[in-house]
């Protein structure tokens, strides 16, 4: 019995990381980029030179640079970087164009915004010369990296871990490839966000600081997530000492009250301040405070009261729009607004009957300029999708996204992709990733995608192998999830590969054992402490954990005198997992431990050393890994 339950998990498990591989549409020409009898580069030699326009941008600058860099690094040639002078396209001309040049201008080639989703790009070959752009700076960027993956094999497993093949001779592929992202926006905080570099070489765009340079990275938002604080500002507007601007019932209950005539003309002209000091923006963000709280005056009430929170809500973001973009500078830039539908408030339920699935009132319904970030926060699953007709947490926010996708196409999301009680807990999201990236792309038509991973940490389990997979799944969620998984292991932990794979694989299992056999099933939410997820973790499973990451560590042996720095660089990879396993063990030690303080105490010592050498500075939202080893040595 016990034999087969395993093979059932063991079949389960490999199932989830098998999914078939749709056509999405997203590549076109041909893809099958068979190579010409065009010598690209010989013996460390080359004919070609890179062409970019005598005005070019960050963006195009860097995306030669990264050509000149990487093929250097395939072929041991050296091609220069030139301006296109120009310049038209000439066919039998040895040329890399690289943006808008006007090479490319003269080819004919286009690339529009809708036809390329914005961050989109081609690659085309005309004779012996290649075109390659996008619409904006990143779609050229990432044009680069196709040519460089297609041409070499060119692979970003993560920052620290580059693959390129090098050859002596390199024809030219033939290349007539359009590729477009499913999502136009792919936010997702963690580890991109400390290296901005690292963001654009895996096509994502996440809005923080780290990210406020030039090339690759998303400057489009005008105001954080939660603005209405920065547009109402409470230091401005709630000071008794300066009556004229003293409106204590505009801040009534955390929100704001969005009935008030006098905070509406207020909440306009303050915005169209803002939007003109952010030339660059194009999504103006409209975004609720966090947490729940809005006014309960006599006209809110009324108005919640007939059109539902969410109706409230969109009727005064219309009414706003609708005055906003009456100033001629501002309606000339063509921007979006987006607003909240959020789980902590509650406007996340869509203003429709839920008897009838019509709209309360047209009202209600957002406008043309307007989209809905539909925000699925606890009590919600991520162990599941959310068309999981099983998955009890998930039934709701189903409907959510239906309801909010029968009123309008603008529809916007931010999820979460991790637990934000206990970072280093092991977040088994694989399962769901996909599935849910596809049900966006698919019935809901996400424009706008935002993951949240680990705020205010660069670590969480798996994170370079979660990073990735939701880098590549965000930008086409039809890959083959079973090959990026194989593939990155391989070349990110190397010799230590299979002992990861067990690893991980020993984890799934005891996930999915627990989801087959427990009556309420395994279900991931966003916060849930450790003493919540200790049943769920035999000590046994954690031990046998920690015994097959230090075979990984063991595997590296070999190199420690060979080449110390990789040894190192590979050790510190598997590091990181172990600082989370042993995190799980720690957090939850009189319960495997009773009464062992001599072994806590040798355990936090080297858990303190270990978490600093691979930077675990934070091991749940707001609090630091320093204040849970002084919290366990109390």
């Amino acid at each position: 019995m016990k034999k087969t339950l395993k093979f059932l998990l063991l079949l389960v498990l490999s199932l989830s990381f098998c999914m078939p591989v749709v056509s999405c549409g997203k590549k076109e020409g041909d893809t099958s980029l068979k190579d010409t009898d065009i010598i690209l580069a010989e013996n460390g030699k080359t004919e070609y030179t890179i062409v970019i326009s005598e005005d070019a941008s960050a963006s195009e600058s860097y995306a030669a640079q990264l050509l000149q860099k990487q093929f250097e690094e395939a072929t041991g040639a050296t091609l220069s970087i030139g301006s296109d002078k120009g310049a038209a396209l000439d066919k039998n001309a040895k040329i890399l164009s690289v943006g808008n040049t006007s090479v490319l201008e003269s080819s004919g080639l286009t690339l529009g915004k809708d036809e390329l989703n914005e961050d989109g790009f081609k690659i085309r070959r005309y004779g012996n010369t290649v075109v390659m752009g996008g619409y904006n700076g990143r779609g050229t960027i990432y044009s680069v990296q196709e040519f460089l993956n297609a041409q070499f094999g060119y692979e970003v497993y993560a920052s620290d871990e580059v693959y390129i093949e090098t050859a002596e001779t390199s024809m030219l592929k033939d290349f007539n490839l359009t590729d477009v992202p499913a999502f136009r926006e792919r936010s997702f905080d963690g580890l991109p966000a400390y290296n901005a570099e690292y963001a654009t070489a895996l096509r994502l765009n996440p809005s923080t600081s780290a990210a406020e340079f030039d090339y690759g990275n998303s400057r489009d938002w005008i105001g954080s997530a939660h603005s209405y604080y920065e547009i109402i500002p409470k230091e401005k507007y709630n000071d008794p000492k300066d009556p004229e601007n003293y409106h204590p019932s505009w801040f009534a209950q955390g929100q704001l009250c969005l009935t008030d005539e006098g905070l509406f003309d207020a909440f306009v002209e303050n915005l169209k301040e803002i939007i003109k000091n952010t030339p660059y923006g194009k999504i103006v963000s409209l975004g609720e405070n966090d947490g729940a709280g809005y006014c309960s005056c006599q006209k809110c009430s009324e108005e919640k009261s007939k059109y539902g929170l969410s109706g409230y809500v969109v009727r005064f973001m219309n009414r706003v729009i609708e005055e906003t973009e009456k100033d001629a500078e501002i309606s000339s830039r063509d921007l979006v607004y987006c607003m909240f539908a959020y789980t902590a408030s509650g406007s996340i339920v869509p203003p429709v009957d839920t008897a009838t699935g019509k709209i309360l009132d047209e009202s209600c319904r957002p406008c043309e300029k307007l989209y809905v970030r539909v925000t699925p926060l606890n009590p919600v699953c991520y162990k599941h999708a959310w068309s999981d007709p099983d998955c009890s947490y998930n039934q709701s926010i189903y409907e959510y996204f239906k309801g909010w996708k029968s009123i309008t196409d603008n529809i916007a999301v931010w999820d979460y992709n991790t637990n934000f009680s206990s970072y280093y807990y092991f977040f088994d999201n694989f399962d769901s990733l996909q599935k849910n990236l596809q049900f966006y792309k698919e019935e809901i038509g996400v424009v706008y995608l935002n993951r949240e991973n680990t705020t205010g940490s660069a670590l969480r389990s798996l994170a370079d192998l979660d990073t990735y997979l939701n880098a590549k799944l965000m930008w086409d969620p039809y890959e083959d999830v079973a090959e990026l998984t194989e593939n990155f292991l391989n070349y990110f932990y190397k010799d230590g590969a299979e002992y990861i794979r067990e690893y991980i694989d020993l984890m799934r299992s005891n996930v999915n054992m627990m989801d087959m056999t427990l009556t309420e099933g395994y279900h991931l939410l966003c916060y849930q402490s450790a003493g919540d997820l200790v049943s769920y973790w035999p000590k046994r499973i954690l031990e046998q954990a920690l015994d097959l990451l230090e075979e990984a560590q063991a595997a590296y042996l070999p190199l420690k005198e060979t080449d110390p720095v990789l040894y190192e660089t590979l050790y510190n990879r598997v590091l990181k997992e172990s600082v989370c396993l042993r995190y799980m063990i720690l957090a939850n030690f009189q319960t495997y431990y009773p009464g062992q303080t001599d072994l806590l105490n040798e355990m936090l010592d080297q858990f303190e050393i270990d978490a600093e050498t691979v930077q675990a500075n934070c091991y749940r939202e707001g609090q630091s890994t320093s204040d849970f080893i002084d919290s366990l040595r109390a």
